[in-house]
Formats: structure tokens, sequence, C-alpha cells
């Protein structure tokens, strides 16, 4: 008993590490500012990344060739982080950390759903359509907010990032049952590096050296933060249900509203509170579902 209470916690501390990885991405924009330029701190970052899981994934001989059937999905789940990383640097440096957090997190949501609903004909439940319509209404006064405040440019940066990550999730699941996670997850960081090292060259951004200096740490720290929160969140479902530790991985939210406050001052109004308070209603409800029903199961057995 006493090893699987400890397991468990593990678990969920693995899911919260995870969580305030994710939400430092915005702190890690800001601290890179203008040292880098979007589309060449994407995939300088991205190559940081692809250094470290490469020895992982050949040691674990996960480093396969992609059956014909599957080309169409892993085309699509390529394509969308390929766009990811430079709009939301930008976004993150031109609105606040929270705002643009949250956005992100609402387009992913309703990207999800409407590609289950559509394309991978999930069932479509009361809980899941009242999910969805929750989650309209919180991007609804998020947004309104963000263009009265923000530009259109950041707002829909972030809205993009937004729809590509759900777009790369949903179709994620096409894959996972054939190729290893590791694997995967170096497939998407390895296709940021030429498109964003193509887009830089295309827009004449400037390379910096390597020079062991301060803006370099940060560099080497959004890699990290990247790399471990993946780690860590896929390490962590292993101790706990997959409800649950999507119900622990919506403090991400929490942790980049707090981040925005604490290191840069910003300021939540009432409308944005309310359209968070909705959307992470809206994502944790299938989840809390699930939660109690396996509970009630459990208790039957």
């Amino acid at each position: 008993m006493k090893t699987t209470q400890r397991s468990h916690s593990k678990g969920i501390l693995l899911i919260l590490l995870s969580a305030l990885l994710l939400g430092s991405y915005g702190v890690w924009s800001r601290l890179l500012g203008d040292s880098f330029d979007g589309f060449s701190q994407g995939w300088i970052r991205s190559l940081l990344v692809c250094i470290i899981l490469l020895p992982i994934v050949l040691y674990k001989k996960q480093l396969v060739s992609i059956k014909r059937k599957d080309w169409k999905w892993l085309t699509v789940f390529l394509i969308a982080p390929s766009v990811t990383q430079a709009p939301i640097f930008y976004a993150f440096n031109n609105m606040d950390i929270g705002t643009a957090t949250l956005l992100l997190f609402v387009s992913l949501l309703i990207t999800m759903y409407v590609v289950g609903f559509f394309f991978l004909k999930e069932k479509v439940s009361s809980d899941k359509l009242f999910s969805l319509g929750l989650a309209i209404v919180g991007l609804l006064l998020i947004f309104s907010f963000s263009l009265e405040k923000f530009s259109l440019l950041p707002a829909a940066m972030a809205s993009l990032v937004g729809i590509a990550s759900g777009l790369q999730v949903s179709f994620s699941k096409k894959l996972s049952s054939s190729y290893s996670a590791f694997y995967l997850s170096f497939l998407s960081w390895l296709v940021i590096i030429p498109s964003h090292g193509l887009a830089a060259l295309w827009f004449g951004e400037q390379h910096i050296p390597p020079l062991f200096d301060i803006t370099w740490i940060y560099l080497l720290g959004y890699a990290f933060a990247g790399l471990f929160a993946f780690l860590f969140y896929i390490i962590g479902l292993k101790y706990i249900e997959a409800s649950a530790g999507g119900l622990i991985g919506l403090t991400e939210i929490i942790f980049g509203i707090l981040f925005g406050i604490l290191f840069f001052g910003e300021i939540l109004t009432v409308r944005i509170l309310v359209g968070a308070f909705l959307v992470i209603t809206a994502a944790a409800l299938p989840d809390i579902n699930d939660f109690v029903r396996q509970r009630k199961r459990r208790k039957k057995n």
C-alpha cells in the first residue's frame, strides 16, 4: 500500500514539474527578448534538444522506418510543430504571458475537440459538447481582451500555435501505438530545424556566434524546459491515471499566469479571469468524469 501511494505521489510530482516547465516558456522567451530573432532561436533550440534525444532513441533502438500507411498521419503530425516556435516566441514578447498562455491553451483544446469529432470519429458525448461550448465562450472573452490591449498579430500567433499543437496532439493518437514517444518527440523537434532555419535565411535574420554569455544560458534553459517537460509528463503518466494527469496538467495555465504576475508585473482583468476559469473548467470536465467513473469501477471490483 505504501509503495502504491509513493508511486502515485511520484506521478503527481512529475506532472506538476512538467506543467511548471511548460508554464515557464513565456519567461524564457522574455529573457531572450531581442537577443535572438524568432526563427533563429527556434531552430537552434530544436537542434539542442535533438542532440540530446538522438542518443536516447538510438540506445533504445527506436529509430525505425515509417510504415506507408502512417505517412499521411505523420505528415500532419510534423507540419504542425514546424510552424510553432517563432510565433509563440513573438506572442510571449508582445503580449502578457498569462493571456498568451490562455489563448494557446483554449485554441489547442478547441482544435482537439474538432479533430476528435470530425476526423478521428470520437464519440460526441454531452460533457464534451458542454466543455467545447465553455471553451469557446472563454476564448471569446480572452480574445476580446487581447484585442483591446494588444495588436491582433500577437494574439493571432498565440492562437495559431494552439491550433498547430492541437493538431499535433490529436493526430499523434494515430501514431503512438506504432512508434515510441521518444521517437515521435525527436521527429517533431527535428522538423523545426529546417523549417525555421530556412525561414531565418529568407528573412535575413542575424545568427549569433556560440559565445558563452547569459543569452545562451537562457536558450539552454528554454531547450531543457521543453525537453524535460515532455519526459516528466510521459513518466508521470506511468504512475497515475491519464484522466488525473490531464487535470494536474491544467496547472500549466496557472503557472503561466503566476510567472507573468511575479516576474513582469502583469495584471489580469475580471474578464480574463472569468475566461480563464471557463477554459480550465472546460478542459477539466471530461477528465473529472473519467476519473469519477474509474474510481467507481475500482470500488465495485
